[in-house]
């Protein structure tokens, strides 16, 4: 069993959380959440290219269209649940205070989206499937499943640091439960089409893409 390959993934699986709460919590920096983060996530990808460069393969027209399609979708509800609930799950006003805090302007909110959607969704796509799921595979075929859960489970830790700051007790942990069945489905979608841009495409336009609508609808209102 190759354990190197295990520790490496583990590690790397692990850093995340330590990255996003330095920054968040003791840099109290959005700015530097975002580097810490993704600077970890782009070493891993290019230390790791051999992992996922064979899988750059583009969606079909028809893969194309059912992204689209889940994309409007999900941007609606993501909207329509934030109007229907208000104050329930989000106070806007604690949301705006944690984030100015840390550094958040409404100006911010364009460069931000298109930052989420291009730079967040590819790196993260890169990192958790190209790299940590790739190299939690070669301890087996047999083993995939745990390489799954795992990698869906780590993912999701980092993003309860971030939840639980933004929304209210109870909710978070839904929501928490939301990006765990992403995670599962991301490591589905790119085993199964043996695409990494497929799984990109997802997260972009369909899961991160419809949490900035969300968000702009906060900040405006």
């Amino acid at each position: 069993m190759p354990v190197k390959r295990i520790i490496i993934a583990v590690v790397l699986s692990l850093l995340p959380c330590l990255a996003v709460w330095y920054g968040m919590f003791e840099l109290n920096s959005l700015l530097w959440t975002f580097i810490l983060y993704h600077g970890l996530c782009l070493l891993a990808v290019i230390w790791g290219w051999r992992l996922w460069k064979p899988h750059l393969i583009m969606p079909s027209p028809r893969q194309w269209e059912v992204v689209l399609v889940a994309a409007l979708l999900t941007s609606a509800v993501a909207v329509m649940a934030y109007k229907l609930t208000g104050d329930v799950v989000i106070s806007r006003t604690e949301v705006l205070k944690v984030l100015t805090l840390r550094g958040f302007q409404g100006t911010y909110l364009l460069p931000l989206a298109f930052y989420f959607v291009v730079i967040n969704a590819t790196l993260e796509e890169l990192f958790w499937r190209g790299v940590v799921l790739n190299e939690l595979d070669y301890v087996g075929n047999k083993e995939r499943k745990i390489a799954t859960i795992w990698t869906a489970f780590a993912f999701t830790t980092w993003h309860y640091l971030v939840l639980r700051e933004l929304i209210r007790p109870g909710w978070a942990e839904i929501a928490l439960c939301g990006v765990l069945a992403m995670g599962f489905f991301s490591s589905w979608l790119y085993r199964r089409t043996q695409s990494i841009v497929i799984p990109i495409v997802w997260h972009a336009l369909v899961f991160d893409l419809a949490i900035i609508m969300m968000f702009a609808v906060l900040v405006l209102t």
